[in-house]
């Protein structure tokens, strides 16, 4: 029985996010019935756009904040579509004093976000909704689910048939890799493509939306794939164990793993990828029956 306007609520058990180089283009949080995981992608340019570290960074934190505000006030239906239209306000605004911008300058972000909602006998019911490859595994009857967008996966294949078996420097991006890039990006939050939070592009309403019930206390992961390079890249764990390391509270650990194993392949050559280093996330919650 759900108390009278009391609510499901998310608490966090474990987070952490570094950057992959310089700057930290993920992000990461969580408020009320709602926690979020954002990746962030910069656009293809040498041009910066707005005030942050990168223009992936810069959107990835403001749509932590507007997330962070909205939160509670409203279902996730009305916040996407609130969240859609103030990013594309600021980033207007933050880009006013520019000639003319190209799609493909603009930067995106891959999102996952979930939901906490009264269950059924005594379990909380969880929705999420995602853009793009963020992952959640979440425990249920039926063991642990992945959650995740996987429209872009044929254009990543694309992007990896490009870059082939050939080792590259780290930092560095093959032109024929650049160039799938490029055209993958046109048919970002295309009926035929795929779809990301982008400020320019309208993609509310076109994400991916996932139901499960789940024990109160349970823990759920959300991750960028920048972690998950620990099951999809290095095959290191499955998503159960990885799910079962972390709620055992070994996150710190699973991380220097993930580097270390990043670090003995700097050249890309055994374990293809395009960054060899990828920024890495993740966030370890509960949900909690009332508060």
């Amino acid at each position: 029985m759900n108390p009278t306007g009391l609510i499901p609520h998310f608490r966090s058990l474990d987070r952490l996010s570094l950057p992959g180089s310089r700057v930290n283009e993920d992000g990461i949080g969580l408020h009320g019935p709602f926690a979020w995981v954002i990746d962030g992608a910069t656009g293809l340019s040498d041009e910066k756009l707005t005030s942050g570290g990168s223009d992936a960074a810069w959107l990835a934190g403001t749509v932590g904040d507007r997330l962070m505000h909205l939160a509670g006030e409203m279902d996730a239906d009305a916040m996407l579509s609130r969240l859609e239209a103030a990013i594309d306000a600021v980033f207007r605004e933050v880009t006013a004093h520019l000639q003319e911008i190209d799609d493909h300058q603009a930067p995106s972000a891959c999102l996952g976000l979930i939901e906490a909602g009264a269950g059924e006998r005594g379990r909380i019911a969880v929705q999420g909704r995602f853009l793009g490859d963020v992952i959640a595994l979440v425990p249920t009857e039926q063991g642990i689910v992945r959650w995740s967008d996987e429209r872009a996966k044929p254009f990543e294949r694309k992007t990896l048939a490009a870059l082939g078996a050939r080792e590259h420097e780290p930092g560095s991006i093959p032109e024929a890799v650049r160039r799938q890039i490029l055209e993958n990006r046109a048919r970002l939050n295309r009926p035929d493509g795929y779809w990301v939070v982008n400020p320019r592009r309208p993609w509310a309403g076109r994400e991916l939306r996932f139901d499960a019930q789940v024990e109160a206390g349970a823990p759920i992961v959300v991750a960028t794939d920048g972690f998950m390079r620990l099951v999809d890249v290095f095959g290191a764990y499955s998503d159960s164990t990885l799910h079962a390391r972390l709620a055992a509270g070994k996150g710190t650990e699973l991380m220097q793993e993930l580097r270390e194993r990043e670090r003995g392949d700097l050249m890309a050559g055994a374990y293809p990828r395009v960054k060899t280093h990828d920024d890495a996330t993740f966030l370890v919650i509960s949900a909690e029956p009332y508060g």
